[in-house]
């Protein structure tokens, strides 16, 4: 019988999104377990950060083995499933896609995400939610004396994410990091069709939620419009036409209404689990 699979995901998150995607991709059933990083903050949970003491989404659980940080989850999920191989047989390929990989990875989504939402939800982000994060790190660090250490982890990493969403200075340095990579990438895709070369790798699934983040922000015409990368804009049309695009559930423009209260329902009711088939 092969090993359970469960995903612990926030439905948003970027990081993942990008594991649902490899999922998707691969053909793997699992069983998605709703992690409310917004208002119940499970992820600061002492049962949580004892799976990912980083305290943060995605985790993959696969029978006994905790897989955490997404871009470990992706390389992962590509070797331990049966499936397609999301990774080239060229060795020369394969380094070009972790290049391509660790670069996404390095780009501040996070502080983007939260230094760019209008309206409403950005002031929640920003005015609302942050001073929530920190009340309750202390308040479970009282509480939870094992766990000291990485919450101090935690309260540190909050600091320096408020520090940079409220400095013009490092959020002009945050899209500045932004513009260069696209530029890289619109660069790289005039030698070949995807990232790493002829075929498409956990290289291209990476890219494809950054490029999906940046349109539902209503960042995309700034950083990549079809006038300025064109390659850029036929690229992520054919990663968005991939069946396994809508079948992860990448977010690349507001919720729906009835995804926002389906959403709303998980994160009051502080559970929901759902299994999601191959």
């Amino acid at each position: 019988m092969e090993p359970h699979v469960t995903l612990y995901a926030f439905p948003p998150s970027h990081c993942s999104q990008k594991v649902r995607l490899a999922l998707a991709e691969k053909h793997v059933a699992y069983t998605n377990r709703f992690v409310d990083i917004e208002i119940r903050l499970q992820n600061f949970e002492p049962d949580y950060l004892r799976l990912n003491p980083r305290g943060v989404v995605p985790t993959l659980v696969h029978g006994d083995r905790v897989v955490t940080d997404s871009a470990k989850i992706i390389r992962y999920v590509d070797e331990a499933f049966d499936g397609p191989s999301l990774s080239p047989r060229d060795e020369t390929e394969r380094e070009r896609m972790d290049e391509w990989i660790d670069r996404q990875d390095r780009l501040r989504i996070r502080e983007l995400t939260f230094g760019s939402m209008k309206g409403a939800m950005g002031h929640a982000l920003r005015g609302i939610s942050m001073p929530l994060r920190k009340r309750k790190l202390l308040r479970l660090k009282r509480n939870n004396p094992d766990l000291a250490e990485a919450y101090d982890a935690k309260i540190e990493d909050l600091h320096r994410w408020r520090t940079s969403i409220a400095s013009p200075q490092e959020m002009a340095q945050v899209r500045h990091e932004m513009s260069v990579a696209l530029e890289r990438v619109e660069k790289r895709l005039g030698e070949s069709p995807y990232l790493a070369g002829e075929s498409y790798s956990l290289a291209d699934l990476a890219w494809t939620c950054t490029f999906a983040r940046l349109k539902m922000l209503g960042l995309a015409n700034s950083f990549c419009s079809p006038e300025r990368s064109p390659r850029i804009d036929a690229y992520y049309s054919r990663l968005r036409s991939r069946p396994s695009f809508d079948k992860a559930g990448v977010w690349d423009s507001p919720p729906t209404p009835e995804v926002r209260r389906a959403m709303l329902k998980a994160m009051l009711t502080g559970s929901a689990e759902t299994r999601v088939e191959a």
